[in-house]
């Protein structure tokens, strides 16, 4: 893979006419002198009056107007107009070439899309998860660049041959940029410059990162005396707090509400939830926000069906009598008000969130999918900001395009409750980070559940896996419950285990995805991102750096053996015996057949690490009657490793702590310093007086670990490092 490596200096852009003016390509080329060859060489602008016509333009071709700038040194805009329906844009690479990007669905299990064509639309009846949706019209090759498509309009890609990449879309005015890498292998530049370009995460709620438990279906699989749907999630709230297990939120995914296909009615069955209002907010005195399921779907006889009968809002030619319904156009700005009038019912409750669905199943014509969606989010979440205010709520969807990332989370669609099923989220999820959709989450355990699944060894693993996504969210009730038969004590303990682990992360996780917000760099990252010049790391397909500082390789296959590989240029040490003097791993090696109980996940701390970890976020933490909030950073210095750095965001005063660790001396005698930020006003949320410690700077060494108070307005924290854990 020698393009993964070929080294870079952009000079130029140049817009450049073939020798033969009347009959040849008119291509856009962005000249590389390394080695006399050119990086990127968009060889053709296409356009015609479908997408099976276009052709290259050409000095001869009649309606075309072509305009391209230079941005900065790193993004070249060019804008396309022309006088026919399609416009779109080939580029030639080298045969070795991998590109990246464009669809969450990892087609045939893999992160690149190399032999793929498919459109910008959702994905249906797939292996492994069915309606893994989120989408973009970027991609990013390994040959050093990445091109946005910024529209709306229907379109596909084509990555099918390999040494050609295409794309196509359904308009007559088609704006794209190429981005190169502000350093040679510097592919978070590209990204960066992407997401400026298109849309960058809101940060969301402490709550949203979870765990979150929900039911397909709270009305049903009632236990003991419960009688109503209010009962049932009590039910799981009194168990979850008698096993002592954490939890922010919970949601109600339909059936909740009257009417047929239990949605348009904008209510709550009084069968079911006799007291809504009173209901949501018991459920926040008991530590949990509340979202519910909704979709741009008009169910036959609702009053959102009749209301847009009568005024011709919906899509025609859609059958009412189907399960689907229509959809309404939001293009209509009085369908577009109605709905969000009639949406804010469920904020007026306390609802503080939306499980956003569908829109991608035949209730609309397929060519209006990528509009309708985002205008659907950007209502919903006008609904929720006017309420809440920016931060104040969490809403997440499965049908996304990137423009939609700034207004909503996802979830990755129906995963199958088999081991494809994971190996499929966990691929998929790599795939979302890679595109910018850095609050991502899968159905815990799957979704697409027979009788007997998931199976507990199943189960563990994937709670593991979500224990290590932005994310934590768990599908009980209907027969699937970890506390119920034919579930055991052991995964009880896995998930009590995992919710605690996913708490403790809270601080790391929270501070990633600031950054996500600011420049548009996921939690979740392929390997490659962080090691470009490690040509194994382009390979690896289901592992992935959880930040800077965690490598994760979840179990994805039955039995608990997997291979793991740990990228080259650092050490690697095992986070869960981080404490005890646990193996170091060399970069660039593979450790084969490493066997793993359902009691952890493979997660491995790099060398010179700064991880933030605590209790930030009390959620249903009811039975600790002395609980406080506390906060360490943990510090695993190197003498290799001179200078490490990492930016904590501390919502509590909605503000970045730098906190850098400088190691000096030998490997058998140094200093490490370690230089905290300031918190600012943190002492009311800690509960502390002035001089009362926030938490502790926790640093492992060779056989010890050493520990030094945190005071909210930071510090300087010098200690002795004899034997780094490293050596």
């Amino acid at each position: 893979m020698n393009s993964i490596l070929r080294p870079m200096t952009i000079v130029l852009v140049v817009l450049c006419v073939v020798a033969n003016p009347d009959t040849g390509p008119r291509p856009i080329t962005i000249t590389i002198p390394a080695h006399g060859a050119t990086v990127v060489n968009n060889n053709a602008i296409l356009t015609g009056s479908s997408n099976a016509t276009v052709t290259p333009i050409t000095t001869s071709t009649k309606g075309v107007t072509i305009k391209h700038v230079a941005l900065n040194s790193e993004v070249t805009k060019i804008q396309v107009t022309t006088n026919v329906s399609f416009i779109g844009a080939q580029f030639t690479v080298p045969s070795d070439t991998l590109f990246y990007g464009v669809w969450e669905y990892p087609f045939s299990g893999k992160l690149e899309n190399n032999g793929i064509s498919f459109n910008l639309k959702g994905v249906a009846n797939n292996v492994g998860i069915n309606w893994s949706n989120a989408r973009a019209p970027f991609f990013i090759t390994s040959a050093g660049y990445g091109v946005y498509a910024d529209t709306l309009s229907m379109g596909s890609f084509d990555f099918s041959s390999p040494t050609v990449a295409q794309f196509i879309f359904n308009t007559s005015s088609l704006t794209y940029y190429i981005i190169v890498p502000k350093d040679n292998g510097d592919y978070k530049s590209i990204i960066k410059e992407y997401m400026g370009l298109s849309a960058k995460i809101e940060m969301p709620p402490d709550s949203a990162f979870g765990p979150v438990f929900w039911s397909d279906d709270f009305e049903e699989d009632f236990h003991g005396n419960v009688m109503n749907a209010e009962e049932n999630y009590f039910d799981v709230i009194d168990h979850l707090v008698a096993y002592q297990i954490r939890a922010t939120d919970m949601f109600a995914d339909r059936p909740y509400g009257t009417g047929n296909g239990s949605f348009g009615n904008f209510d709550f069955d009084p069968e079911f939830y006799p007291a809504p209002k009173q209901f949501i907010a018991n459920l926040s005195a008991a530590g949990f926000d509340f979202q519910v399921w909704v979709a741009n779907r008009a169910f036959l006889y609702t009053q959102l069906y009749n209301d847009s009968v009568a005024n011709n809002w919906l899509f025609p030619g859609i059958d009412p009598e189907q399960f689907l319904g229509p959809a309404l156009n939001l293009s209509i700005p009085a369908a577009y008000n109605y709905f969000k009038t009639h949406l804010q019912t469920f904020p007026s409750l306390g609802v503080k969130g939306y499980k956003i669905d569908r829109g991608e199943e035949g209730e609309m014509p397929d060519y209006e999918q990528n509009v309708q969606a985002t205008l659907f989010e950007q209502l919903c979440y006008e609904t929720m900001v006017e309420k809440w205010g920016k931060g104040g709520y969490y809403t997440f969807s499965r049908n996304v395009v990137d423009r939609s990332r700034a207004v909503t989370g996802i979830w990755n669609g129906d995963s199958a409750s088999n081991f494809t099923g994971l190996a499929y989220s966990v691929a998929s999820g790599i795939r979302a980070g890679i595109l910018g959709f850095s609050m991502w989450g899968s159905d815990t355990g799957g979704y697409t559940r027979g009788a007997n699944d998931p199976t507990e060894e199943l189960w563990a693993r994937w709670m593991w896996f979500s224990a290590f996504s932005p994310v934590y969210e768990i599908m009980v009730g209907t027969g699937h419950t970890p506390w119920y038969a034919p579930y055991t004590a052991s995964l009880v303990s896995v998930l009590k285990h995992t919710t605690n682990v996913s708490t403790l992360l809270l601080p790391y996780k929270r501070s990633y995805t600031y950054q996500a917000s600011t420049d548009g760099v996921s939690l979740i990252r392929p390997l490659w991102l962080e090691f470009p010049n490690d040509r194994s790391a382009w390979g690896s397909v289901d592992q992935y750096m959880f930040g800077e500082q965690l490598l994760v390789a979840p179990v994805v296959t039955e039995g608990g053996v997997r291979n793991v590989y740990f990228p080259e240029g650092a050490k690697w040490l095992n986070y869960f015996s981080r404490s005890n003097g646990s193996k170091i791993y060399a970069g660039g090696t593979i450790v084969k057949k490493l066997s793993s109980t359902l009691d952890e996940i493979p997660v491995y701390i790099r060398e010179g690490a700064i991880i933030p970890i605590g209790d930030l976020y009390r959620g249903n933490n009811e039975w600790d009657s002395n609980w406080k909030p506390y906060l360490n950073i943990e510090i695993f210095p190197s003498f290799d490793i001179t200078e490490s750095k990492f930016e904590y965001f501390s919502r509590e005063s909605n503000r970045t702590v730098g906190i850098v660790m400088r190691v000096s001396g030998k490997h058998d005698y140094g200093k490490v310093v370690v230089d905290v930020g300031n918190f600012g006003e943190v002492g009311a949320f800690f509960g502390t007086e002035k001089s009362d410690a926030i938490g502790q700077v926790v640093m492992y060494a060779k056989g010890t670990v050493r520990k030094s108070p945190i005071y909210k307005n930071g510090g300087k924290f010098s200690m002795i490092l004899y034997k780094s854990i490293w050596d």
